[in-house]
């Protein structure tokens, strides 16, 4: 077993074990929302759990074990990828016709990560069966990370923040285009 496919079972793992705590505090949440008042301080809570939900399915899908036998829903893949436009800065709009097999379903997790680090002031992300697409005025182009996606290259020396970067690029022939309002990445 390869070092990338240990480090896949461990995002997994993760994600698993992440999933039923943060469930538990949900529910607790909405039975205090029941039993109290209405609150800023509990709205915050809610929402807070939300986004960590929505995150931990979108880290599942795009750090997770992607065995290509495995099928990935269009609901699932959407339900993974609504974690980009929970904290209201970036709108999603998910085009995803039919279920996809796990392996290119983790390529748009990640591609659709790479279009968010993009859209560092707010935009918007539209995801198709092949294609991830960010949109914006303004753009934050990273040429250490962009420039070797659009090469085809691999990325040098990733920070943890961008490690999505080096992990789409190794996953296979990508069609990276750029401009200073949108940024096409076709897998």
């Amino acid at each position: 077993m390869s070092d990338s496919d240990l480090s896949a079972l461990i995002g997994s793992r993760l994600c698993h074990d992440l999933v039923s705590p943060l469930g538990a505090i949900g529910n607790g949440v909405e039975l205090l929302q029941m039993m109290q008042p209405p609150s800023a301080e509990l709205d915050l809570v809610s929402d807070a759990v939300k986004m960590a939900q929505a995150r931990v399915r979108l880290f599942r899908l795009a750090f997770g074990s992607a065995s290509a036998d495995q099928m990935v829903t269009a609901a699932e893949l959407v339900n993974g990828l609504s974690a980009l436009d929970s904290g209201g800065r970036i709108a999603l709009t998910c085009d995803v016709s039919a279920s996809v097999s796990r392996p290119a379903a983790r390529r748009l997790a990640l591609a659709a990560m790479c279009a968010e680090t993009a859209l560092a002031w707010g935009g918007k992300i539209t995801v198709s069966d092949d294609t991830v697409t960010a949109g914006a005025e303004r753009l934050k182009l990273d040429t250490e990370l962009w420039q070797p996606m659009v090469e085809g290259a691999q990325i040098a020396a990733p920070s943890s923040a961008n490690v999505h970067f080096a992990l789409l690029a190794a996953s296979g022939p990508l069609r990276v285009v750029t401009s200073e309002t949108e940024v096409q990445i076709g897998i």
